[in-house]
């Protein structure tokens, strides 16, 4: 049985640590370069098309491998441009979330959004290399944004026993 506990609170732990994860990288940004013509662009090199667009939005979302996604969303504003980012883990299963609920697991374990920068930050970097982060960069350094984000994780040290 202890082993069980063991197990069950180190998932607490996992959830509270996933829970600070949440959200999205912001990155404001002004440019005099066409925006939405380099978006496209960058976004068409991953096979995708903008889920929402008009003058003033865009909105992507790419499949970087293992139903990992990267979303982008990007807006003109009043001085710039927003752009938001984030990553969407692939989400645990019914059956998956009917045991962990058996198991007394915290629900919510993996936030539908993380931001792009929380891989860097979970111990061992949860998604090795985070292809989302490194595709989010690429389109900030096209756009000429100087700001980057840190996409990856620092080196695995593994927890003292």
């Amino acid at each position: 049985m202890g082993m069980f506990k063991k197990f069950k609170r180190s998932m607490e732990e996992a959830a509270s640590v996933t829970k600070d994860l949440s959200g999205r990288t912001v990155v404001d940004f002004e440019t005099d370069k066409n925006v939405w013509e380099i978006t496209d662009a960058w976004a068409a090199q991953y096979g995708c098309q903008p889920k929402e667009q008009s003058d003033t939005h865009r909105l992507y979302k790419i499949d970087t491998g293992m139903e990992l996604y990267l979303g982008v969303e990007i807006d003109r504003t009043e001085s710039g441009y927003r752009m938001q980012g984030w990553m969407e883990p692939p989400q645990v299963g019914n059956v998956s979330t009917g045991f962990m609920k058996m198991a007394g697991l915290p629900g919510g374990l993996i936030p539908k959004e993380m931001r792009l920068d929380a891989a860097a930050a979970v111990p061992g970097g949860m998604v090795l290399g985070n292809t989302p982060g490194v595709i989010f960069n690429q389109l900030l350094h096209t756009l000429g944004v100087e700001q980057q984000i840190q996409a990856l994780s620092p080196p695995f040290q593994p927890p003292q026993m």
